[in-house]
């Protein structure tokens, strides 16, 4: 069998939610589940469509769905079936946790893999290979986080086993089409603590959806890609260039009975709990420093003799980049901040510090500026714990906004970086 399946489908038109939908396929995800609301949506009408459930209508799922029915892939799609979110992510969580098959150490030293399977019973394989099931995408609006909590809550008390699960957020920050406003950037993060990302492009979000997966599915834990409002409708045009995970896609199905980690009841979740905040949540901060760049993250230099910090997340990322094309304003980049080192990041939890650490010590960083969307500063925040715990010689600003424009009120972040 083979494990990659190059697709080359052309030129085509996707949006946010179409691009996350791109790198799940990619990643081989077997399983999609979601309970529709703007503006996630349309991803999992993406997958429905795909699945066969509904009439293939955009020219994405027309051009996808014929390319992947020709390499057979297995797609089973949930969404009328579901009654709301809770259930719609308890089912993600019966099919993640059935580990029948196995995938050789690709992210993790063998060291880790004690740390993260050791006390599993998986623990006495000679080979240290990582148990591995279907992968599985589970979306919902930003209000469909509350009512999932419970069921996500268990998904963290049962790590290792949901190894190989991608939730996938719609935020409406400006209550555009939703009863309330909320940052879920705090949910994932602050709550339940998981590797936590803020997409910011229809262009690359693919990518980091699937290389998560890859690096995930190995730690053990699920993941979280937040896309704001206008990111999840908002539409580009790609060469439709996918190299499709098969091997991923078609792996043994089965069940191995482990009370220990399955059945979460007092006496088994305490010591767990203890362990995931005390070395597996600094063991997920070390691998998403590791492999900082395939997640999709980016370190530049600007201007000589750097004394600045630029971490840009989100929508100031995908703006910051207007840089590139205009001198102009990397003039004003320059004369606002003096020589700097730009971070354009989708990492919102947990923050990387051994690279920042580096950079403060290697270029005598003395300021950072933080720019996140939202109203929770979880980035900033773990900044200036970085900084006041470690006893570094830098100051912290938080310079983002607290709220999401309307999709039609689409303004220049990078305006609100070079401002006065």
């Amino acid at each position: 069998m083979n494990k990659g399946t190059n697709l080359n489908l052309g030129r085509v038109r996707l949006s946010g939610n179409q691009a996350v939908a791109r790198g799940a396929l990619e990643a081989g995800v077997r399983l999609a589940t979601g309970y529709p609301g703007a503006p996630i949506s349309d991803l999992q009408g993406s997958f429905e469509q795909l699945a066969g459930n509904l009439r293939r209508a955009s020219p994405f799922a027309i051009k996808v769905g014929e390319a992947l029915d020709n390499a057979n892939y297995q797609l089973t799609a949930h969404w009328g079936t579901t009654t709301n979110e809770d259930n719609a992510f308890a089912l993600a969580l019966g099919a993640v946790i059935c580990k029948g098959d196995f995938k050789s150490r690709e992210f993790l030293t063998e060291d880790e893999w004690d740390l993260v399977y050791g006390d599993t019973v998986f623990s006495e394989d000679e080979e240290k290979r990582v148990p591995v099931g279907s992968r599985v995408m589970c979306s919902f609006k930003h209000l469909g986080g509350n009512t999932a909590a419970d069921a996500i809550r268990v998904a963290v008390n049962v790590v290792p086993y949901t190894g190989g699960l991608g939730i996938a957020s719609g935020d409406d920050r400006q209550g555009t089409a939703s009863q309330t406003m909320q940052d879920n950037k705090v949910l994932f993060s602050s709550h339940f603590r998981i590797p936590t990302f803020e997409l910011h492009s229809p262009l690359t979000a693919h990518q980091t959806v699937k290389n998560c997966y890859r690096l995930f599915e190995e730690l053990g834990t699920p993941f979280a890609v937040i896309m704001n409002y206008d990111l999840s409708y908002r539409e580009v045009s790609v060469d439709l260039a996918m190299e499709v995970d098969l091997g991923a896609n078609m792996r043994q199905k089965g069940f191995t009975r482990d009370p220990k980690h399955l059945v979460t009841i007092g006496p088994h979740i305490r010591p767990r709990e203890n362990k995931f905040h005390s070395k597996l949540i600094p063991l997920f901060r070390k691998k998403i420093g590791e492999y900082f760049d395939f997640l999709g993250n980016k370190v530049q230099q600007l201007g000589e003799r750097p004394r600045t910090l630029l971490l840009l997340n989100g929508p100031f990322r995908e703006d910051f980049q207007l840089l590139r094309h205009d001198p102009t304003l990397k003039d004003r980049l320059l004369k606002k901040f003096g020589g700097n080192v730009a971070v354009e990041t989708t990492v919102v939890f947990p923050q990387p510090e051994s690279l920042y650490k580096k950079l403060l010590s290697k270029l005598s960083i003395d300021r950072i500026f933080v720019f996140e969307e939202g109203y929770g500063r979880v980035i900033y925040l773990q900044l200036l714990d970085l900084v006041n715990r470690h006893g570094l010689d830098a100051k912290v600003f938080d310079c983002g906004i607290p709220y999401e424009p309307r999709i039609y009120e689409r303004f220049s972040y990078i305006d609100h970086i070079l401002a006065e």
